[in-house]
């Protein structure tokens, strides 16, 4: 099973394609189970941080990504 979180907050974001948050403008897709994407639209400086998708396996393995925003769009 693949989870996306928000690590500062740890907030857990998406659980295989189930979107867990009540936040309206994330998303999850994948392309055959095996490469998963983590959506945010319409996105705001205050979505800037560190998001982690981890797999469940044993041992679990994760892979995080920081998502740096530098201005709104115009």
């Amino acid at each position: 099973m693949v989870a996306w979180l928000r690590v500062d907050t740890q907030t857990i974001l998406t659980i295989a394609n189930h979107v867990i948050t009540k936040n309206h403008r994330i998303g999850v897709t994948h392309s055959d189970h095996r490469t998963w994407f983590l959506h945010i639209r319409e996105v705001r400086e205050t979505d800037r941080g560190w998001y982690m998708c981890q797999i469940n396996t044993d041992p679990m393995k994760s892979q995080t990504g920081y998502l740096d925003v530098v201005g709104e769009f115009s």
